[in-house]
């Protein structure tokens, strides 16, 4: 089957010849970057994504050999840390099931001595239960009535499309990787203002995106208290602790709750 073409408002505009290449050359944007990626996941050849992006098949490999790189090493400056926070959090909560929504190329949980973990990752490359995209996989376990003592969502980029069903299924335990402040360092704030509300670069901070994730998780009444946070360069992760969250029902009949009620603390 023929790869689909790269839609026209994915493709950039072509640069101006420097003599060095035989082809026209294009900046890559981010979303014909994803394009490509999911084109591999699915199977197609070299040479259909490059004829599907108007692309030398050199040019793909180059590109793709290089995101896997990246997302080969994107931890590794604070793999270490991040691994020991998530060790002592896990004697913490005790999970007997993990969901590892974003697993890589090196799954943290399968290595700990638990009773049952679904890894997933959309690279086919990589070792994993499922290769799907990670909001498709949630959607699955959330229909299938699933849930789990954890959920780790630990994605290069984003997961806000992931959490509320996230918050549905993990029972225990909540990690997410805040991929978002990538974007603090080019004052992007179009991403975070139209799903995290905040219009001002100060206030473009990572404990500012975890009150969110709480609101988030009270809509699902559960409280997620914050076990750790740590920032990293261009990265931060959060691990939260679940707690049931009573709502009583002059609350549900008569009443909604007040701020004060509803203030959700920065620590455990």
């Amino acid at each position: 089957m023929k790869a689909p073409k790269l839609p026209a408002e994915y493709r950039a505009a072509e640069l101006t010849p420097g003599g060095y290449t035989k082809s026209t050359p294009r900046a890559w944007t981010d979303k014909e970057i994803e394009f490509i990626k999911n084109l591999k996941a699915q199977g197609y050849t070299l040479d259909e994504i490059a004829e599907s992006v108007d692309r030398t098949a050199v040019s793909v490999s180059i590109k793709l050999k290089r995101i896997q790189k990246k997302a080969d090493t994107y931890n590794e400056h604070h793999r270490a840390e991040k691994y020991a926070i998530n060790k002592a959090y896990a004697q913490a909560i005790h999970p007997e099931s993990v969901l590892d929504c974003f697993a890589g190329c090196r799954p943290y949980w399968s290595a700990e001595n638990i009773k049952r973990v679904v890894t997933n990752d959309i690279n086919k490359d990589y070792e994993t239960d499922y290769h799907l995209d990670a909001l498709k996989l949630l959607c699955k376990e959330y229909a299938e009535g699933n849930k789990y003592d954890l959920v780790d969502l630990d994605p290069f980029g984003s997961a806000y499309d992931c959490l509320d069903l996230a918050c549905k299924i993990a029972k225990k335990g909540l990690c997410v990787t805040l991929g978002e402040m990538g974007q603090k360092r080019w004052r992007r704030l179009d991403f975070i203002r139209t799903h995290y509300g905040i219009e001002r670069d100060e206030d473009f901070t990572p404990e500012n995106l975890v009150r969110h994730i709480q609101q988030i998780g009270l809509r699902n009444k559960k409280r997620l208290v914050v076990y750790a946070v740590e920032n990293w360069p261009n990265i931060s992760r959060a691990w939260f602790i679940i707690e049931p969250v009573k709502i009583t029902e002059q609350w549900e009949k008569h009443e909604r709750p007040t701020h004060g009620q509803l203030e959700l603390e920065f620590n455990a």
